[in-house]
């Protein structure tokens, strides 16, 4: 189904006047209804907002999302792709405040009718969606600043991230090492082919994505982003374990066959005061999943998900 693309710059709280770069995916609009739910998904490491809209036919998880009724918003994080980058890469605590502040600003937007050509919206629900690093980020978004009414943390781990091998060897952070060496050694490290696309991915989409791997980031394809927020912190056991442990709005855990993450149950441990929580493992799909032959199972999981958050909101 076509549909609308709105590309927007959301200034945010910054010392140097910080702006956010969005996309905005809507329904045409005889179609847009005055409660649609909203999405707000952001992207893994080296990756842009354009991940959630790749140009290959059949590619875009915002076009399947919006066919079914939802409004999608794709947001570059602090130093990532059109969004501002300060000198010094952001923290993942300054990287989801000024996220926040960009949902807000969007969604008041939404709600006033201002991008929705003077039509106001309700949203029954605003979730948000974090591939990766961006699902790390959605946590601390939540846990600090409480933008979304549930969470899908997508291929992220809050335990403590693991990268597969072909040999069946696990490499992990070592705990007794300089966390920034340890990140270093876990990227030079790393089959990043096996570990990002199953091997059902069609070549060209592999060559243009594994162009620009780390430790560091190129340009590479347009859904590739040469900048990131500091990233040292997402290998370490424990990440965020306590802003996950008081977030209490409903939890979608997605995850690859093939994955970054440690055993499911482990993961779901971590959030604990979940009332609503829930875990999917898409088969034949490794850690990037919107090249995965079975990438329309993750996204219809993803909108049961949304409709239920909105249902749970409504109730």
């Amino acid at each position: 189904m076509t549909h609308g693309r709105a590309d927007l710059a959301v200034e945010v709280p910054g010392p140097e006047g910080w702006k956010l770069a969005a996309t905005l995916h809507l329904p045409p609009p005889d179609r847009l209804k005055p409660d649609a739910p909203v999405l707000v998904a952001m992207p893994g490491a080296g990756y842009n907002r354009r991940y959630f809209d790749l140009p290959e036919p059949g590619y875009s998880e915002a076009a399947h999302h919006v066919g079914q009724g939802i409004i999608v918003v794709a947001l570059d994080h602090l130093a990532v792709g059109d969004s501002s980058v300060p000198p010094e890469p952001p923290s993942i605590v300054v990287t989801a405040a000024a996220n926040s502040a960009a949902v807000g600003e969007i969604v008041r937007r939404l709600k006033t009718g201002e991008l929705t050509g003077g039509q106001a919206m309700t949203p029954s629900a605003v979730v948000g969606a974090g591939q990766s690093m961006g699902g790390i980020i959605a946590v601390a978004m939540q846990a600090n600043h409480r933008p979304f009414d549930g969470i899908a943390v997508l291929g992220a781990s809050l335990v403590c991230t693991r990268l597969p091998s072909r040999s069946g060897e696990e490499l992990r952070f070592a705990g007794d090492a300089d966390p920034r060496e340890s990140a270093r050694q876990l990227y030079l490290s790393a089959d990043w082919r096996y570990a990002f696309h199953w091997d059902d991915v069609p070549e060209h989409l592999v060559a243009a994505d594994m162009a620009r791997m780390p430790p560091i980031f190129g340009d590479g394809a347009p859904w590739n982003s040469a900048t990131a927020p500091d990233t040292t912190s997402l290998v370490l056991p424990g990440v965020l374990s306590h802003e996950a442990a008081v977030v209490d709005v409903p939890v979608l855990l997605g995850m690859g066959e093939r994955d970054v993450c440690q055993d499911p149950l482990r993961e779901l441990a971590a959030f604990q005061s979940a009332r609503d929580l829930a875990q999917f493992v898409v088969p034949r799909m490794a850690h990037m999943h919107n090249f995965a032959g079975t990438r329309a199972m993750m996204w219809r999981r993803i909108d049961a998900f949304v409709a239920q958050v909105a249902a749970s909101a409504a109730a």
